[in-house]
């Protein structure tokens, strides 16, 4: 997972880069499965199941869609940043031969 395709996103940007859906993996129904720094927010459920056996957790993860606004909020963005989360992986894919991760990946900006 590298840095080089990354952006830093403000709360209106980060929603500008989203679809009006968007998808999670969770465990339990409500809270986002993560890999410190990063979380993951995929633009359908099939997707994130995809990458979710791709990634072989060994959890039972599964994907839960919300409107992009309704999942974006400042509340949600603190509890990553609590979370230790700091960059946002969007549609990302995994490189067969390496297994690393690709795709957009949206900084959390630091909270003013």
């Amino acid at each position: 997972m590298d840095d080089a395709n990354t952006d830093t996103a403000q709360l209106g940007e980060l929603v500008s880069y989203l679809p009006p859906r968007i998808w999670y993996l969770t465990s339990n129904g409500q809270d986002m499965w993560c890999r410190r720094p990063y979380g993951f927010l995929f633009s359908t459920g099939e997707a994130a199941e995809v990458f979710a056996k791709a990634m072989g957790t060994g959890d039972a993860l599964f994907a839960v869609g919300l409107d992009a606004g309704a999942l974006i909020s400042d509340e949600m963005l603190a509890g990553l940043r609590s979370s230790e989360v700091t960059r946002l992986f969007i549609d990302p894919s995994i490189d067969a031969a390496t297994g690393d991760v690709h795709g957009k990946i949206l900084r959390l900006a630091p909270m003013n």
